[in-house]
């Protein structure tokens, strides 16, 4: 693409020089490819990897209110709005398969379980997926999950402790799924790419819960399938099944693949420096851990993660629980609504990567304008509607819209985010992404377990309020702490040593 000295000097004044030079030298200077290649495959089977840790993910947290719903079958449909609403359908009782007496609290304990081991693993995943690669540790985190979810209807009846002892280790090797992925795409995804790839791959995590929540939900009303345990059996057994291919289509980095194209390979080692990348396991290279960490760009992305992902684990985890005992909806349309959300969340993630990158490769936006812009709508429409959940009392089509819409809206936000931690470091993105989903992820310890006590024992929609306006204030937070501290350029301590000890950056 040729650009004259006018339009590059406009360009630079308007978009900043430090941020638009880089892409006005790569239109200049870069290789491109156009066509399927090798990065498709590896995007394609990492989107349905994604699509199987997501629906193994939370399953449980749709059978959970088949296992275990303790409280007693609603007999009065006259129900006041301050303890519940009026059951839907009167003349058919709830009916639900009592097998496990959990209270909330436990039910809470028991779905944060998971997260106690994802976390823990984030980290040191980001730092063993840089050292020796992220294909077999991504492999790993779906297919040991995978085993142990067909295992899970045998173990839940051994009790509560070997169920949640099952949950942390299935979280262990979660935690290793985003480092690991991250880490291969700093290989793989080009500078103009680094927000569609991404987002099509984190669309499987969508994908997983819009196909398996709902199933799960008719799965534990169904008599001929068995019940709930028949959910984990099929996704157990799927994410089994894709390991197979992962194993023998993907390769770490395109310098490793046997039957890359060399334009395809030219193409994405220009912007990802690929070849000083894999320079990590000489013993020269040191990942400049107080560079980072002492970073304000990586702490308004941690602090964005954690304050996101609250309002996300709230509708993934506890909204079935409120659906299901205050608003009194059937066990099988509490799957489809849960879903729902995800299904709006991949349109809107997918349309706004596109006019992301669109925006950038024409150079009508900064990267850190689009970024700033995305997160901005986003955050902001969900947050706003979270209070109108509760105020809409028992009208239960509001009710679902607010949700759907609300929580939908984190499709776009998250575009900004994702892609973000590729912006300031591709060459660290598996430890980048490690602390990032480290603060990221303790919501899913810390949500469902306060909602439980919250709730527990008082499930009525004023205690709800005070779980919905938490996630509002949250996302409030997190919006305006990127606004003031979110880069869109690439981090100085991103510069990788050749054989000199001298540090380069890739595209510059």
């Amino acid at each position: 693409m040729s650009v004259n000295s006018d339009d590059e000097t406009r360009k630079l004044l308007q978009y900043g020089a430090s941020e638009q030079e880089g892409s006005l030298v790569s239109r200049n200077k870069v290789p491109t490819h156009k066509g399927y290649g090798a990065r498709h495959t590896l995007a394609l089977l990492a989107f349905f990897g994604c699509f199987n840790a997501y629906a193994m993910r939370f399953n449980l947290s749709v059978a959970m209110v088949a296992m275990a719903n303790h409280t007693d079958v609603r007999k009065d449909s006259n129900l006041s709005t301050d303890m519940g609403c009026p059951v839907i359908n009167q003349t058919k009782p709830i009916k639900q398969a009592v097998e496990f007496d959990w209270d909330e609290a436990e039910q809470g304990f028991i779905l944060s379980a998971f997260f106690y081991g994802y976390v823990a693993t984030q980290i040191p995943g980001g730092w063993l997926a840089g050292k020796i690669g992220g294909k077999q540790l991504f492999g790993l985190s779906v297919l040991i999950p995978g085993v142990l979810t067909i295992l899970t209807p045998l173990i839940t009846k051994l009790g509560v402790v070997p169920l949640i002892i099952t949950r942390v280790v299935e979280g262990l090797a979660g935690g290793l799924t985003f480092p690991s992925l991250a880490t291969m795409l700093g290989h793989w995804a080009p500078e103009m790419e680094r927000t569609i790839i991404p987002t099509f791959i984190f669309a499987g995590c969508n994908l997983g819960n819009v196909v398996c929540l709902p199933l799960v939900g008719y799965l534990s009303t169904s008599k001929a399938l068995g019940g709930w345990p028949s959910s984990f059996y099929i996704f157990g057994g799927l994410a089994c099944i894709w390991y197979v291919f992962w194993q023998f289509l993907v390769h770490d980095t395109p310098a490793k693949h046997p039957t890359i194209s060399k334009a395809e390979r030219d193409y994405i080692q220009s912007t990802t420096g690929t070849s000083k990348q894999e320079m990590r396991s000489k013993k020269n290279f040191r990942v400049p851990w107080k560079a980072i960490l002492t970073s304000s760009a990586l702490w308004a992305i941690v602090v964005l993660n954690f304050t996101t992902s609250w309002g996300y684990y709230v509708t993934l985890t506890s909204v079935p629980t409120y659906m299901n005992k205050i608003q009194n909806y059937d066990i099988a349309k509490d799957g489809l609504l849960v879903a729902l959300p995800d299904l709006i969340h991949l349109i809107l993630g997918l349309i706004t990567s596109w006019a992301s990158d669109f925006m950038r490769q024409r150079g009508y936006l900064s990267t850190l304008a689009v970024r700033k812009l995305s997160i901005i709508i986003g955050l902001s429409v969900a947050a706003a509607l979270l209070p109108f959940i509760t105020l809409a009392g028992c009208n239960h089509a509001v009710v679902v819209v607010l949700i759907v819409v609300g929580n939908g809206m984190l499709g776009v936000s998250w575009t900004g985010l994702g892609a973000n931690i590729y912006d300031i470091g591709h060459n660290y993105a598996g430890t980048l992404s490690g602390i990032s989903n480290f603060f990221g992820n303790t919501p899913g310890i810390i949500a469902p377990y306060v909602v439980g006590l919250i709730t527990n024992n008082q499930e009525t929609i004023a205690r709800w309020e005070i779980v919905y306006y938490i996630s509002m204030g949250l996302y409030l937070i997190g919006l305006i702490t990127y606004l003031i501290f979110g880069k869109g350029t690439e981090q100085p301590w991103n510069k990788v040593p050749d054989d000199t000890g001298t540090h380069h950056t890739a595209n510059k």
